[in-house]
This record gives C-alpha cells, sequence and structure tokens, in this order.
C-alpha cells in the first residue's frame, strides 16, 4: 500500500503521465537517511521510473552498495575525511550531556550548519558538474529536510517539481513551509525530551528549542546557501512550492498533530519483512539456543566509545540473567572479559534475528529506524536516547506502551535490570504491542 501511494504521488506532480526521470539529492549524514532515501528510490525505479541518487559525500565512509536497479552519482564536496563525524561525535560525545540545553550543542549544530554550506559551494560552483545533471534533464527532485542545498541544485539544472522528504518524523521547518502550524503547547520539537503533555517550563523550553533550531536553518543553512545560487527567490521560498511532503513515519506512533494533504506519511518503508534474508549456520545456531536480546546503539555511536563505567553497568546486569543471551554490537574484542550469556561482534544481522522466535527485546538508542524495525516485528524496546531526536522518539514510544526508557545520565544497574525485567515479565507491553503494531 506504501509503494502505491509513493507511485501516485509522482503521477500527479508532474503534468506528464509517462514514467518520470528522478534525481534525488543526499547528503550522506547517516546510515538511516541513507537506508530510507535508498528504499524510495528502489521502489521508484521498481515501477519503471528512471532514478538517479546524487550522494553529497559530506562522510565519504557512508555509502549506498549494490544498488543495480538505479543510478548512484558519488559527488566530493571538499569536506575532509573524517571532519563531520568528529564534528558530530565529540565534545560532547554520544553517551555525554547531549540536552538541547547544552550550549556546546547549540555550537555543534552551527558547525555542521558550515559543513553542508561548504558542500553546497563545492557542487554550487562546479559548473561542469551541474550541466552533466543537466543534460539528462530530470522531471523530478527529491531532497530531505536538513539540506536545502537541493532545492537550489534542482532549480540550476532546470528542474520543476520537487518533493520533499523526511526520514525522520515532520520537522517543523518543513510543515510551516507548507503552510501548517504546529501548536508548542503539544507538539514538542524534534530535538526536545518531552512528550505532548508538558509542563508550562517544559513548554517554554519546547518553545527555545524550536526558535534555535529554526534560527540555525533559517540564517546559517537555507541563508547562506541561497546567497551562493543567487536565484531572485532565497531556497526557504523555493522549499515552499514542493509538491509534497514523503515523513518516514506512521501517524497512530506519533503524538497528535495538524496535518495536510500534502503530507504523505510513508513509515516502515525500510522494513521489508518479507525479503529478510536467512540467518547463516552461525547466527542461526545461537539464535535457536535460547532466548535472546539485541544491544546496538546505531552506526554510528560506537558501544565501545562508552565510558568503562558505563559498559560495567550493562556488562554486570547481563549477568543477572543466565538465561538469555546478549548479543552486543562491540566494534573491538581485545582485552574484554564478558560474562559467559553475552556474545560481542562487529556486525548484527538485526533484521533476520528479530524475525526469530526468541527474539525478545532491543537495547538500543531511539533512532527512528531502530524503532520503525522494532514495531514491524511486534517487540517492545529498551530504549536509551542519545542525542538529536532519539528522545522524542522515545518518548513516544514509552507514551504508546511499548518501551522502558533509560537516562544516559542517570544510568545504573538497578536501572538496567529493573528495565531489562519489566520487559522480559511484564505482558502489559505485549498486549499494549499488539494494538500498535
Amino acid at each position: 500500500m506504501k509503494h502505491s501511494s509513493i507511485f501516485l504521488i509522482f503521477l500527479f506532480i508532474t503534468n506528464i503521465s509517462a514514467y518520470l526521470n528522478i534525481l534525488f539529492y543526499v547528503p550522506t549524514l547517516s546510515h538511516s537517511h541513507i537506508s530510507f532515501n535508498s528504499k524510495l528510490a528502489e521502489v521508484l525505479a521498481s515501477h519503471g521510473h528512471r532514478v538517479t541518487v546524487l550522494l553529497s559525500q559530506v562522510d565519504d565512509t557512508l555509502l549506498i552498495d549494490n544498488a543495480t536497479d538505479y543510478t548512484v552519482l558519488r559527488k566530493k564536496v571538499g569536506v575532509p575525511r573524517g571532519h563531520l563525524r568528529r564534528v558530530l561525535w565529540s565534545n560532547p560525545g554520544p553517551y555525554e550531556d547531549s540536552s538541547p540545553l547544552n550550549p556546546h550543542i547549540f555550537y555543534k549544530l552551527l558547525k555542521v550548519s558550515r559543513t553542508f554550506v561548504t558542500a553546497c559551494e563545492n557542487m554550487a560552483f562546479d559548473e561542469m558538474f551541474l550541466e552533466s545533471l543537466m543534460e539528462q534533464k530530470f522531471d523530478v527532485g527529491l531532497v530531505e529536510q536538513y539540506d536545502a542545498c537541493g532545492f537550489g541544485i534542482f532549480k540550476s539544472i532546470g528542474i520543476e517539481s520537487t518533493v520533499w522528504l523526511s526520514a525522520t518524523a515532520i520537522y517543523r521547518p518543513q510543515a510551516e513551509a507548507m503552510g501548517v502550524y504546529l501548536p508548542y503547547s503539544y507538539v514538542p520539537e524534534l530535538f526536545a525530551h518531552f512528550s505532548d503533555k508538558m509542563s508550562f517550563i517544559q513548554k517554554v523550553i519546547n518553545v527555545l528549542i524550536g526558535q534555535a533550531t529554526s534560527f540555525v536553518l533559517d540564517i546559517f543553512v537555507q541563508g547562506f546557501q541561497s546567497r551562493i545560487f543567487g536565484f531572485n527567490q532565497n531556497l526557504a521560498s523555493i522549499s515552499k512550492e514542493s509538491s509534497a511532503v514523503l515523513i518516514n513515519s506512521v501517524p497512530f506512533f506519533d503524538y497528535s498533530m495538524p496535518m495536510s494533504h500534502q503530507f504523505s506519511n510513508i513509515g516502515g518503508i525500510t522494513v521489508d519483512k518479507k525479503g529478510v534474508k536467512k540467518l547463516d549456520p552461525y547466527w542461526q545456531s545461537v539464535a535457536d539456543s535460547s532466548g535472546f536480546i539485541l544491544v546496538s546503539f546505531g552506526g554510528i555511536a560506537r558501544t565501545v566509545d562508552m565510558t568503562g563505567s558505563m559498559q560495567k553497568i550493562f556488562f554486570d546486569s547481563f549477568k543477572k540473567f543466565p538465561h538469555i543471551t546478549f548479543i552486543v554490537k562491540y566494534e573491538s574484542i581485545a582485552n574484554v572479559s564478558m560474562p559467559e550469556n553475552v556474545i560481542l561482534t562487529p556486525w548484527i544481522p538485526q533484521l533476520p534475528l528479530m524475525a526469530h522466535k526468541n527474539y525478545k527485546t532491543i537495547i538500543t538508542h531511539g533512532g527512528w529506524s531502530s524503532i520503525l524495525e522494532t514495531t514491524m516485528h511486534s517487540k517492545p524496546m529498551i530504549l536509551m536516547p542519545l542525542f538529536a531526536d532519539h528522545a522524542k522518539n522515545s518518548k513516544v514510544a514509552e507514551s504508546k506502551g511499548v518501551a522502558v526508557l533509560l537516562d544516559k545520565m542517570r544510568l545504573s544497574q538497578r536501572r538496567v535490570v529493573h528495565a531489562i525485567n519489566t520487559i522480559l515479565t511484564n505482558p502489559r507491553y505485549a498486549s499494549y504491542f499488539n494494538l500498535v503494531a
């Protein structure tokens, strides 16, 4: 059904009904964002459209592998290797205080914004590259919410029809650009640590977070990028002409908020339960042997980078459940002593393991992709939000009765053990999950 709705959108955003020539503009910000874009590209290509994905390599370690149905263009954009990761994952790091009220977070947003502006300059000033794109005569351009440069590129090469993407829940500046106001009083900001039931102080903080993030986007991203192109319109105005917004969300698995006929929720498109690969013999034997819990904090935040005390809290807690196997994504196994029921691995075949009957839950960071994957497999989760939208995502899952939350700044063995016990023994989580899965 999701695939059909996407196809219909692309039939109506242009004046033609033939197959379209589609360009994605995708900065390589994270695995989850790339996965969302590549899955959309795959779906559109499967319906006969000609699809090209332009990767703006702000992080050149993140790529699309094994793309056979569509074309991938990789464009170096003048960002030094490892720069974006150093900006994102230091001062503070993912396991340190990443509250929006921490001034270091605001400074980090400014540095990330500068990276996107640098990338945009390199792309926009490469006239030969833009001419090569123009020669392909694209019909439609798709771009994500956090980098307006795509709108400038599309206009430069003659693309008139655009679709806005959101790999997360809807982002306030996106909604407002499309004429939908999201009240601060009951719609928490994407980066806020609140539910939809906020105290007066929390509402004030919610407003401040919204104004600060909008300021960074309007002035330091869209503002500077608009000057690069020098159009009569700024990029914010151009973005308002988008035909639709495709959102990686599910309405009943989010807080109530105003919507628009231009919003299309396609949450779960990256989770292909029918196409899940089989486990290899090793992982099959692990999964068959006992109930198991997955432990992973995403594709960028490394478990090995946790402080020694935080790692000890988790591993000592796991020791309390000898009948459960804990499969931990851990990037180095040198000189690490583990309880017998803990398996350390640099890579986890997450989706195939989630499909196994012995899968119990996942301890993870609250990334939207991980939450949707777990939701689609009808299992509750233990969430320890790290940064960005993780806290808001985790609050949504908690409010729906399908998650227990851990606070990384107040972590203790007692709290971890209690969270695991709650998921394993309290039947209400399974019953609540049946309502939203």
